[in-house]
């Protein structure tokens, strides 16, 4: 069975990383002028500095030290060195001359020296391997954690989607359509605004059913032209006595947004906000620099009696915003005693 390319990409990575720092030690050797191993001396030395990082890395860290089993790591570790000092020797001493390599002067001393050479660089080396099973195991968990993050991420825009495919399946929409055509052809020879009336809640109750590209974004023009749309019916509904003041800066053109949700803080306005003062008319704002949109809204407080709030919208807005544009938004709300206001700056 071939090997995943990821792990072949890693073998490669670990071989080179062995190579260069070879390379170091034997260049370093020939500047202190001193003698260089054999390359089959070299290969055996180093397969068995190699075993000793990888025990450690991909056995004892993870079976013991990761679930803080720290005397059984102790032990363990124990056992490792006094192998890797045994091998050591025997290769050395035994394993070389009986293979015919040239056994360099640097590794035929006395017994005692060798010995706390070989400890030396085992520790050196045992180090390079606690480095390096912590710099795995931290790499691996950030990635688990990105993954998680993105699995949660899908399932709250999954979930989203189910919600509102939920609420459109609440309505037929052919019938909902061929009803406000109907009254749409009974009311207009009696009362036009009526007419116009029925005509713009058909074009609001299209666009919140229907609109909508595969990718769960809409032309922004549309969504602008939707706030109108919820206007126009709010002043034939209210009259002169509505107070709302709708500017907008920037163009609109060859932008995308996500579908109904500058809406939300509208509503949010005609639910709760004062709509027949006009020393203090509710204030939206759209503004639009480049590719950098900024929608604000501000009311006062209603006075008397006002419907309950659950702030379950603003939240729903919120996990929206979150799924589409994660990092890319900046959401306030300024809530006062008797005014309320909201700030939406969004990268599109």
């Amino acid at each position: 069975m071939p090997l995943p390319l990821a792990r072949v990409k890693t073998v490669l990575i670990h071989a080179a990383a062995w190579l260069g720092y070879y390379t170091y030690e034997v260049c370093f050797l020939i500047m202190m002028k001193e003698s260089v191993p054999s390359p089959g001396t070299s290969l055996l030395t180093w397969s068995l500095n190699a075993a000793l990082v990888y025990s450690n890395a991909l056995w004892l860290f993870p079976r013991y030290l990761l679930k803080r089993r720290y005397a059984a790591y102790a032990l363990g570790l124990l056992g490792v060195m006094l192998t890797f000092g045994a091998m050591r020797y025997g290769m050395h001493f035994y394993l070389l001359p009986s293979l015919g390599l040239k056994v360099e002067p640097l590794y035929t001393p006395a017994f005692q020296p060798f010995i706390a050479g070989t400890y030396y660089r085992g520790t050196i080396f045992l180090g390079y391997s606690l480095l390096y099973a912590y710099a795995s195991h931290s790499i691996g968990l950030l990635r688990r954690l990105r993954e998680q993050e993105h699995q949660l991420r899908l399932q709250e825009r999954s979930l989203l989607e189910a919600d509102i495919a939920f609420l459109k399946s609440q309505i037929n929409p052919h019938f909902l359509f061929n009803a406000l055509n109907f009254l749409y052809a009974q009311v207009y020879p009696l009362s036009e605004p009526t007419a116009k009336s029925v005509l713009l809640l058909s074009d609001i109750m299209r666009y919140a059913l229907h609109e909508g590209s595969e990718h769960g974004k809409v032309a922004l023009d549309k969504e602008v032209q939707h706030l109108r749309n919820y206007l126009a019916l709010s002043k034939l509904r209210f009259g002169d006595q509505l107070q709302v003041q709708f500017d907008t800066e920037g163009s609109t053109r060859f932008l995308l947004v996500l579908p109904l949700v500058l809406i939300n803080f509208v509503e949010n306005c005609f639910k709760h906000g004062e709509l027949f003062d006009a020393a203090h008319p509710v204030l939206l704002r759209l503004d639009l620099h480049e590719n950098q949109l900024t929608f604000f809204t501000h009311n006062r407080k209603r006075t008397g009696p006002v419907e309950h709030s659950t702030g379950i919208g603003l939240e729903n807005t919120r996990r929206r915003l979150d799924a589409v544009y994660p990092g890319r938004y900046e959401l306030r709300v300024i809530d006062e005693p008797t005014a309320y206001s909201t700030y939406l700056h969004l990268t599109l």
